[in-house]
């Protein structure tokens, strides 16, 4: 936050540096994503009915590069010396949040994993239904190197936002990776009744840390079966641009503008109170901080979603 003195005259965007803060039509306060800002409709709410407004806000600030904050806005009505006035205050609530996704994402991640290994663990161990399963050694295999995968993705995610994520990097083959990527999602629930599809492409090769590319790309392709309607088709390719690497995941779906306001912050999901709010954050955390990249997106009911990450030439 900038000193008193710096902040006389500042909306609170201006303030925070929120990086839509200068954004058209007349910058805090005016932008399409103002509103779905908690401090703008905790500010509304108090001065049109006149009474104290507790709300929460996500924000995404230009500081030390791109962060993303969680704030407690509590906005009182105050009338001095016949003179009606606002005061905002801001506690910054997000390391509460920061721990409250995490843990959701970790819990539900590795119990899921852990409960598909405890179930089958325990019908491989009966001598009634062991013979029905005789693939579970292999299964089981694969599970726990998948619980191992989940643990160690939670403990990338705390290093990457501490910046402190050291990436290993190698020359991939692009078409492959996403090719593996796809064989992982084909089996997956969320793509049931669905149709998941490489686009042909030239063979791209590119100097990036395998892993967490898989994951960032995996991430994506996760949200858009998620989003897409029985019957409907994901498509992800890869092209070489003159600018260097360009990776693309589209769905027919299109996300409502509210969702499209958010959909990079950290708390936020589209699932409600159940959802877990890191899938995107990650896929940008990732890919701009760790892999030197861009995340961006299109989303319109014509042409459906698609997110772009663009990767320079070294």
């Amino acid at each position: 936050m900038p000193a008193l003195t710096q902040a006389l005259g500042q909306r609170p965007g201006e303030a925070l540096a929120c990086i839509r803060a200068h954004e058209p039509p007349d910058g805090c306060g005016t932008t399409p994503w103002c509103a779905t800002c908690g401090v703008a409709q905790a500010l509304r709410t108090a001065t049109t009915e006149r009474r104290a407004v507790i709300g929460e806000c996500r924000v995404t600030v230009a500081r030390d590069g791109r962060n993303s904050l969680d704030l407690e806005a509590t906005v009182t009505p105050l009338e001095l010396a016949g003179e009606l006035l606002t005061v905002l205050s801001l506690r910054d609530i997000s390391g509460e949040k920061r721990r409250d996704v995490l843990e959701r994402a970790f819990f539900h991640d590795v119990l899921n994993t852990a409960g598909g290994i405890h179930g089958l663990a325990r019908m491989s161990a009966d001598p009634e239904t062991a013979p029905d399963f005789p693939e579970a050694p292999v299964t089981l295999a694969r599970l726990a190197g998948q619980l191992v995968e989940e643990i160690e993705w939670q403990r990338a995610l705390r290093a990457a936002e501490r910046g402190e994520y050291q990436s290993s990097r190698t020359l991939a083959d692009v078409g492959t990776l996403l090719e593996d990527v796809a064989q992982l999602y084909r089996a997956h629930d969320v793509a049931r009744r669905r149709t998941l599809v490489v686009a042909p492409g030239e063979p791209v090769a590119w100097v990036t840390d395998p892993v967490i590319l898989r994951r960032v790309i995996g991430n994506l392709v996760k949200n858009a079966l998620e989003a897409t309607p029985k019957g409907g088709t994901v498509t992800l390719g890869a092209a070489r641009t003159e600018e260097g690497l360009e990776l693309r995941v589209h769905n027919p779906g299109a996300m409502p503008p509210a969702v499209q306001a958010q959909v990079f912050q950290r708390s936020f999901s589209t699932k409600g109170k159940v959802g877990r709010g890191i899938g995107t954050y990650s896929v940008q955390l990732f890919a701009e901080r760790v892999l030197g990249g861009q995340v961006t997106f299109t989303s319109t009911d014509r042409d459906g979603t698609t997110f772009l990450v663009r990767f320079p030439e070294a």
